[in-house]
């Protein structure tokens, strides 16, 4: 499959995205926040899997080929770079799949944008924006030297640290009527708690929640369990259509 390759200007700050370009599918169309260390490329495997409808990702500043700015990593930054990309692509009701802390920017986005939400898809994080602690940048930065696949700088993690700050999303989730789905890896390192889940149920307005458990996978369920995290987004996407 092709894709469309470009660029949404959040005060000039350049966001890159893809877009697969399937524009006349009457199907509920995909919008993917990517996790934190993670770039929009990172999901042109995923997305082969949506070939009937369009899905769309976005790559937030400081990763990949988006523009990296010296400050401005704030939640409301990253609330703003979704906004662009959904207002340049021209998008109307969509699924939004926020993963890891890309889900905390996507619940940010969502809460204050009710009317474009068909779907939302909670990818294990709990419903909250957490504040990172100093010398998070660092270890980071040991880790992600071990890994090849990673698409942010040491720089950004530095900003991405001195910007954090708590935010807690629970009061406003009772804003959200869409139907979601929750997804949660059942091995030792999910960063979501079945406390977490049952904040979820007892503070949305969804329609319908459904949860879908991975027993082969921890937090990065895309690695750990590929096939089984597509089709469960794949039935979940059919019922909103």
């Amino acid at each position: 499959m092709e894709y469309i390759e470009g660029f949404a200007n959040n005060k000039g700050v350049n966001i890159y995205y893809i877009d697969n370009g399937i524009k006349n599918s009457i199907k509920t169309p995909l919008l993917i926040c990517p996790g934190l260390s993670e770039c929009a490329k990172d999901y042109i495997k995923f997305m082969n899997k949506f070939d009937d409808r369009r899905c769309v990702a976005l790559s937030f500043r400081g990763r990949g080929i988006s523009d990296s700015p010296k400050g401005g990593y704030t939640l409301e930054d990253h609330i703003e770079d979704i906004k662009v990309v959904v207002e340049a692509l021209e998008l109307k009701q969509f699924c939004l799949l926020g993963v890891l802390r890309g889900l905390s920017y996507g619940l940010g986005y969502s809460i204050l944008n009710l009317e474009k939400l068909k779907g939302l898809i909670i990818n294990e994080y709990p419903a909250i924006h957490k504040e990172i602690t100093n010398g998070w940048a660092e270890e980071s930065r040991q880790i992600y030297n071990e890994c090849d696949l990673v698409s942010i700088s040491y720089e950004v993690l530095k900003s991405i640290e001195k910007d954090s700050k708590y935010v807690d999303f629970r009061n406003d989730l009772k804003k959200i009527t869409c139907p979601t789905m929750i997804l949660k890896g059942n091995l030792e390192d999910s960063l979501l708690r079945n406390d977490d889940i049952v904040d979820y149920i007892n503070n949305l307005n969804s329609r319908s929640i459904t949860i879908e458990k991975f027993d082969n996978a921890g937090h990065d369920i895309r690695i750990d369990d590929f096939e089984k995290l597509s089709k469960a987004i794949k039935k979940f996407l059919e019922s909103l259509d």
